[in-house]
């Protein structure tokens, strides 16, 4: 069983200040905070990246998402990849040090990512979110086939709330990934810790059934 984790990903709506005073509060209580600035230029990315470390945050709790130049640039520890990015061997061959996740949708994307050589998933959106508002949640169900279907951690994305955490872990997840359930939060450190704590809960549980 997998330490269950807590990744956070900034959803390009965010002022820099605003990410990085919440960030930096953040840290203690995530696994990984995801730069995820699609509309940004490497330069800004990179910028970013940099003043996220100066705030204390470890390099190797900072992942990037799809930008692998950034990502070697910024010597950060994670790289977050797209079914439509480069492979995760293609990665790994480059730039063997980073922990290389991707993101699926199925059950099928998620066994060649694992067989690509990915160290984690992200699979969703499970729940129904603001951001996909005309797709259909894939579920718990399906959830649940990609955890079973792959040996590497599997973390739920996509209309994450603290009270669906338990039913999340339940379905064989290793963790939780959250946008909006942090950045548009009134309060997003509070919110944090009651995912944390919920988290931790179960993983008490599940060390307690071993």
């Amino acid at each position: 069983m997998y330490p269950l984790e807590f990744h956070v990903i900034t959803d390009g709506k965010q002022s820099e200040d605003r990410i990085l005073s919440v960030s930096s509060i953040l840290a203690p209580h995530v696994t990984a905070i995801h730069i995820r600035e699609n509309s940004q230029a490497a330069g800004d990315i990179y910028s970013l990246s940099e003043k996220l470390k100066q705030c204390g945050i470890q390099r190797e709790a900072i992942y990037m998402n799809d930008r692998v130049d950034v990502a070697v640039a910024a010597g950060l520890g994670g790289i977050h990849l797209k079914e439509s990015s480069l492979a995760p061997d293609v990665v790994r061959h480059h730039f063997p040090s980073f922990r290389i996740g991707q993101s699926v949708h199925s059950r099928d994307g998620a066994i060649q990512a694992e067989q690509k050589g990915a160290d984690y998933l992200f699979f969703g959106h499970v729940f129904s979110t603001e951001s996909k508002k005309d797709k259909e949640p894939r579920g718990l169900d399906q959830l649940q086939e990609v955890a079973e279907a792959v040996s590497i951690p599997v973390l739920a994305i996509g209309g994450i709330s603290p009270e669906r955490v338990g039913a999340i872990v339940s379905a064989g997840a290793s963790g939780i990934a959250v946008m909006s359930g942090i950045w548009k939060a009134e309060d997003p450190v509070s919110i944090a810790k009651q995912y944390k704590a919920v988290l931790m809960k179960e993983s008490d549980q599940d060390a307690q059934t071993l």
